[in-house]
């Protein structure tokens, strides 16, 4: 059985599937994520499995990578400290910039020159390349980060320098990102070069309990072979986030909606990305705790606001909730492990949207605790029991509601022509309020909701990714685009044969980057029909405007190997009784006496009208008074808002 696992902060999730029988786990996430995985494979007997994580992103914000050193251009060794103009916060006199990874002392300069042309201008010798090495032994480095001054377009000196460097962990930034801006390259290399021996350990552990092998999701989308991720760990940066969104894309072809808007609500965080045309969106510009990303990554909205995000009350007395969160130890009050600060959870728990167990019963919850909690932040908020509960509730919809306008304005779409589909284990309790602020119409609840990232790491496409930067006119620019698109997608021939697949099977797409001559910024288009066309229209859906008359720039040209995977949809029911059982439930100002579903009891055509709840073991939604929800053909949860 093929297993998809999700990693997150607070829980492990797994799907399978044994015919069209879904098999699920969530487990506690461990302090060693491989233990929580293994474990989770042996709970359900999988051999096989893909997986996303978040080890890389940790290791980057707990500063917990390898000691690092940086090779680059001579005269050019202060360039991860320098970085960009960009300043954070315009006039904040004493903003601080986080450290890079790897501190001043450690970058060497290599004296040596290729020009912008590509064109040697100062050979490296072989005598300086052993003064680089001595250098970098001395520093005690277990890993080196190469990246040379317009090395995408002539590698051979960074190959040299990363030949003599064996025996140490070596990121070269010609294989990591063969792109311009000397910055974001730098910055990605050294980002890979941080985490590949801890990513390799922790990849060389997992293999030990699948010896099989297995597939790593990565950050743009798309699962590889553990192998081939950990040459460039870099790419799983941001790997669990992109499971859902995955997940999400599938749904959209599958019922045919042409754009929808992903939430992911977890325990720690809630994700936002637009899916239009079935297609996930990505971006180059990405950061991590500040440094430039410029792989491609979906292009995911995150905020810290999850169940188990704390109230708090600021300074000047208003209620705040999130970014920190209690995460799975000590959790939420309700859990009884001895935490005081009020949750997400604890609220939803006080309001009786949540029930009194997590999991199918496997965490119980305590009421009493949790109660007691509020009672103690309203009479610190001097409000009432109920209104403080709301208030944590509100609060937390109004700060996802800035980050779902901010996936949809930057890309000038409109919130009325989407669905929401709400996902992970909070992400469907709070899906229709946080739509009918925004504005947006239905709401969809798929299948698996609490464990939907997994589900997509499980079913998405193998993917490759190359790149390379040409930047020349487009007029001119047909035969090199040609060249690079053979030369990658041979590449890209080769490193399936090597993974053991058929590259016959793949589909192989080719795009590009443009700009209008004199801009800092590119727009992706398909390579296919009349590309000024394309990036014309594109540019003025995205900005409002597009000019006739500029000339247009080529940048980078892009290539995708893609080996499709059949999605599989569970069963569903279509002759069962529904179960129902009734409480109280707190919403809009008003107690309301609410049904309660088992969602695996509802069959497929089963509708009514809000208040209501359904309830599964790793989620519950909940349908406010003015909403109506059906079950679908495919098993989703489908509500229409209303008022």
């Amino acid at each position: 059985m093929d297993v998809g696992v999700d990693v997150g902060g607070t829980f492990t999730d797994f799907v399978g599937f044994r015919g069209r029988a879904v098999v699920t786990a969530k487990l506690a996430s461990t302090g060693d994520p491989s233990v929580a995985v293994v474990e989770g494979l042996r709970e359900l007997g999988a051999s096989r499995m893909a997986h996303g994580t978040t080890i890389a992103t940790n290791a980057i914000l707990q500063r917990r990578g390898a000691t690092t050193a940086l090779v680059t251009t001579s005269g050019f060794e202060d360039l991860l400290a320098i970085g960009r103009q960009h300043r954070p916060s315009l006039y904040d006199l004493h903003v601080t910039r986080p450290l890079p990874v790897v501190a001043r002392e450690r970058s060497f300069g290599a004296r040596e020159r290729i020009d912008a042309r590509g064109r040697v201008v100062r050979p490296l010798s072989d005598r300086e390349v052993q003064r680089v090495v001595r250098l970098v032994r001395a520093t005690g480095a277990e890993s080196v980060a190469v990246c040379l001054l317009f090395s995408f377009l002539r590698p051979q000196h960074e190959r040299r320098l990363a030949s003599a460097l064996r025996g140490y962990s070596v990121s070269v930034s010609s294989e990591v990102l063969a792109e311009f801006r000397e910055y974001e390259r730098a910055s990605t290399t050294a980002l890979d070069a941080y985490i590949k021996p801890l990513v390799t350990r922790y990849l060389a552990d997992l293999e030990k309990a699948v010896p099989r092998g297995f597939y790593v999701m990565k950050s743009g989308g798309g699962v590889a072979q553990h192998a081939t991720v950990g040459q460039r760990p870099v790419e799983m940066v941001l790997s669990g986030p992109a499971g859902g969104v995955a997940a999400a894309a599938v749904v959209a072809r599958a019922l045919r909606h042409k754009n929808i808007v992903s939430f992911d609500m977890g325990g720690t965080s809630a994700d936002f990305s637009a899916v239009i045309d079935g297609r996930p969106g990505w971006t180059t510009e990405a950061s991590i705790d500040g440094f430039p990303l410029a792989l491609p990554v979906v292009d995911i909205e995150s905020i810290g606001a999850g169940g188990g995000s704390l109230a708090w009350r600021d300074p000047g007395g208003a209620l705040r909730v999130g970014p920190e969160s209690a995460g799975a130890d000590p959790g939420p009050i309700a859990y009884g492990k001895g935490a005081s600060r009020v949750t997400l959870t604890d609220a939803d728990l006080v309001a009786g949207s949540l029930g009194a167990s997590l999991l199918g019963g496997r965490i119980p919850l305590r009421p009493d605790l949790a109660r007691r909690g509020i009672e103690s932040l309203a009479s610190e908020l001097r409000v009432s029991v109920d209104d403080a509960t709301l208030g944590v509730q509100r609060v937390v919809r109004a700060n996802m509601a800035k980050a779902m306008r901010i996936v949809l304005a930057k890309r000038g779409l409109d919130p009325h022509d989407f669905v929401l589909v709400a996902f992970g284990g909070a992400g469907p309790m709070h899906a229709v309020p946080l739509a009918r602020e925004l504005g947006v119409p239905r709401v969809l609840v798929p299948f698996l909701p609490g464990a939907f990232s997994a589900y997509g790491i499980l079913i998405s496409d193998i993917r490759l990714d190359y790149s390379r930067s040409v930047v020349r006119s487009l007029e001119k620019s047909r035969a090199a685009i040609q060249h690079v698109v053979r030369e990658l997608t041979s590449r890209a021939k080769t490193d399936l044969r090597g993974q053991g697949l058929d590259p016959e099977g793949a589909v192989v797409e080719g795009s590009v980057d443009l700009r209008f001559q004199g801009q800092s910024y590119e727009i992706n288009v398909p390579l296919r029909g009349d590309l000024a066309s394309a990036f014309r229209r594109a540019h003025r859906r995205r900005y409002g405007y597009a000019s006739k008359d500029e000339p247009i720039e080529v940048v980078t040209v892009r290539v995708t190997s893609r080996v499709p995977r059949r999605p599989i949809f569970p069963e569903v029911p279509y002759d069962v009784r529904p179960r129902v059982t009734s409480r109280e439930v707190l919403i809009e100002d008003e107690w309301h006496e609410s049904p309660v579903y088992a969602r695996p009891s509802l069959h497929v055509g089963f509708a009514a009208a809000g208040p209501a709840i359904v309830e599964e073991d790793h989620a519950t939604t909940v349908v406010p008074p003015g909403a109506l929800f059906h079950i679908d053909a495919r098993g989703m949860i489908d509500i229409e808002v209303g008022a």
